[in-house]
């Protein structure tokens, strides 16, 4: 039975409900001797007289005061009143985090979160329930992991305590119940065997994997869906957002290893792991391994007979030139009283069109249209930009110069992202798979390039070799590609 308004236990009142859930029922409430609001956790009056329940509510409150962590909510006391059994814990401001977040905000998040876990995990604590729902982001961006009331509690002989090592119980209000949340069990967990800190490192994975790409990594129908995809459905790792870095790819591969034994086995490495990346975003995105500047005698002497190949086959009489596609036009109606800029970009899987124009207030905005529909639609906020536009090779980001600024927008919502500060106009960029955005200005300051998550540009070096008959270009970090002219 739910509680009422200014109900006391002990020094606390109870000012209204917040949540509830199978393993308690979650009020707001004020601390009367200390002036301060407070959460108070009851244990729902089904469980009251079950004393496997009452032993792991007592545990909880044991294990939360020995987990003295800035990224754990802290437990004030507990309260025993009437028959009520109650935890009094911090409350935390906020909400779960939900994505998809910027890259360097996700991974901030993801570090608090190890931090926490890494916490309990060396006092022999598996939380068994990690979940977006269970993680708190207060209004300043700090990380508070609530709910430890599954979690696996070492026993006072030293080691896990068995009773409370599975996750399936008899002793639960049914038989066989599963203890946890389907979408983001381990596979172990999902499977009824026993489990360990490696469970929370599963768990830590699904749900950097939700902050990153916005997406649940495993939902179905029903629970026995959603079980059955964490036991056995693929998992698509080429589906990350392009700017995710290689170090970041990869430990999300080990923590979503299914085989426990090779799964990631501290999840203090994916702290250091992610510290490194913030540390040093450049030098964590993924890029091909540099060639040597110099060409090598092969290289001169295979430059030199594309070049002659290609002056002949240009010449030669009976060359028969290739039959091209037939050109395809049709008219794109802008909106009514929208002048278009002239320039318009294409999505690189062809289903969208992009462009800049100016409505009667003299404001030029971002438009965008689909190929299968004739209607455009104007991006909230995206206003003031310069031409031209250029896409993400996933085509779900869009990146343009606005105010000084490179910033990028994501189509599916969410605000604009600034990648980096430009001292002119941007009269050109593209933006290829290894999460490199590359640009020219128009103060001729040469070539740009920038991580697509952010940071500060940098000039793009390149050589170039002029032969007789062709002109082979390259640059040597590989952002730009070769190209050969012949006349």
């Amino acid at each position: 039975m739910a509680l009422a308004a200014r109900t006391r236990l002990g020094p606390y009142e109870v000012v209204a409900p917040i949540g509830a859930g199978g393993m308690g029922e979650v009020y707001k409430a004020r601390d009367t001797k200390l002036d301060r609001e407070v959460a108070i956790k009851v244990l729902p009056a089904a469980f009251a007289q079950d004393p496997e329940r009452l032993a792991r509510f007592e545990r909880e409150a044991k294990v939360l005061a020995a987990l003295n962590h800035p990224n754990i909510a802290q437990i004030y006391g507990f309260e025993e009143s009437d028959g009520i059994r109650a935890l009094a814990m911090e409350l935390v401001p906020g909400g779960p985090p939900k994505g998809p977040l910027p890259l360097e905000t996700a991974l901030n998040y993801a570090k608090q979160i190890a931090d926490a876990l890494e916490a309990a995990h060396e006092k022999g604590v598996t939380h068994r329930d990690l979940k977006p729902a269970n993680i708190m982001i207060t209004p300043e961006g700090v990380v508070k992991v609530l709910d430890f009331g599954l979690a696996s509690i070492p026993s006072r002989e030293g080691g896990s305590d068995p009773t409370n090592s599975r996750t399936m119980t008899m002793a639960a209000t049914q038989a066989g119940m599963i203890m946890g949340t389907a979408a983001y069990m381990s596979p172990e967990q999902a499977a009824s065997k026993v489990v360990d800190k490696r469970s929370d490192i599963w768990s830590f994975g699904v749900v950097l994997w939700e902050m990153i790409t916005g997406a649940q990594l495993f939902s179905g129908e029903t629970i026995s869906h959603t079980l059955a995809d964490v036991l056995r459905a693929p998992i698509d790792f080429a589906s990350l957002p392009a700017a995710t870095h290689a170090p970041i790819a990869e430990l999300l591969k080990r923590c979503l290893d299914r085989d426990v034994k090779t799964r990631l086995r501290d999840i203090g490495e994916a702290r250091v792991t992610i510290q490194k990346c913030l540390a040093n975003p450049k030098g964590a995105i993924q890029s091909p391994p540099t060639e040597s500047r110099t060409p090598s005698r092969w290289a001169w002497a295979v430059a030199g007979a594309l070049a002659i190949t290609t002056a002949v086959a240009l010449w030669m009489p009976w060359r028969a030139a290739p039959e091209l596609p037939k050109p395809v036009r049709f008219q794109i109606a802008p909106p009514p009283g929208v002048i278009p800029a002239g320039i318009f970009s294409i999505s690189p899987d062809g289903t969208k069109l992009a462009y800049v124009g100016f409505g009667s207030d003299g404001v030029s905005r971002l438009w965008v249209r689909t190929m299968d529909t004739l209607e455009s639609h104007a991006l909230a906020g995206v206003e003031m930009l310069n031409v031209p536009l250029f896409w993400s090779p996933d085509s779900r980001f869009i990146a343009f110069d606005t105010g000084g600024k490179l910033k990028k927008v994501d189509l599916a919502g969410g605000p604009l992202q600034t990648l980096c500060d430009v001292p002119a106009t941007v009269v050109g960029g593209s933006w290829n798979r290894d999460g490199v955005i590359v640009f020219g200005l128009n103060n001729r300051a040469g070539i740009q390039r920038v991580s697509s998550a952010g940071g500060e540009p940098s000039p793009v070096k390149f050589e170039s070799v002029f032969w007789p008959a062709a002109a082979v270009s390259y640059a040597s970090n590989r952002t730009l590609s070769s190209t050969i002219h012949g006349r």
